[in-house]
């Protein structure tokens, strides 16, 4: 299949829902334990999230489209200065409950615990962080993460940033190696009594 065109731009408010489906489709590939209830659900509550997000201000959330603003990826970092975590949105618990039950919103809270509580990564000045790297599902095995990514380190660039930083599962062959040819390394493994915390990952880092 072609290479894609890529444009990777700063997410809006009106990218929400297409950023929201593409969240839902990551954690669908990476933890699909991690998500219950209903699919639309899920979306509905990521948009709603992710509306608050860019609504207040926060920076760092990109959306790849190609000539037509058709999108096909997403990608996000986090610079050394920025807040580690977001507010909540207003009256969130009231909607996830509502978009999702009680039992599958308890999952999905679980599931985001317990991943900050090992991944999230205190990062040095000209440090950035990025996550949440996702190809839309139509839309791989055409070069697509390959263009985001190098769009993302030059975001991060022009941002001040001189190293990016980011996580990738040890059990996730075909990720391990697309960043290890991209020219990460992996600096930090966490801790075998974290494995039966969360999903064992490995900390990599590249110099900018």
């Amino acid at each position: 299949m072609a290479t894609a065109t890529v444009m990777l731009r700063p997410a809006t408010i009106s990218d929400a829902p297409a950023l929201a489906e593409l969240i839902v489709q990551l954690y669908g590939s990476e933890v699909p334990d991690g998500l219950g209830g209903p699919r639309v659900g899920h979306v509905a509550l990521f948009q709603y999230l992710i509306a608050h997000e860019l609504h207040i201000g926060l920076t760092g959330r990109f959306l790849a489209v190609d000539a037509n603003d058709t999108p096909l990826g997403s990608a996000s970092f986090r610079l050394w200065d920025d807040p580690l975590f977001a507010t909540l949105p207003p009256r969130f618990f009231s909607v996830a409950f509502r978009a999702l039950g009680f039992g599958a919103t308890l999952r999905l809270f679980g599931t985001t615990l317990r991943g900050a509580f090992i991944a999230e990564t205190p990062l040095r000045r000209e440090e950035c962080f990025c996550y949440s790297v996702v190809v839309a599902e139509t839309e791989r095995g055409r070069g697509i993460g390959t263009a985001l990514m190098l769009q993302l380190e030059e975001q991060a660039q022009a941002a001040g940033a001189r190293v990016m930083m980011l996580r990738v599962m040890v059990g996730n062959a075909r990720a391990r190696q697309f960043y290890h040819k991209l020219g990460y390394r992996v600096v930090e493994r966490t801790p075998p009594w974290a494995d039966w915390i969360s999903t064992p990952s490995e900390l990599l880092r590249k110099e900018l």
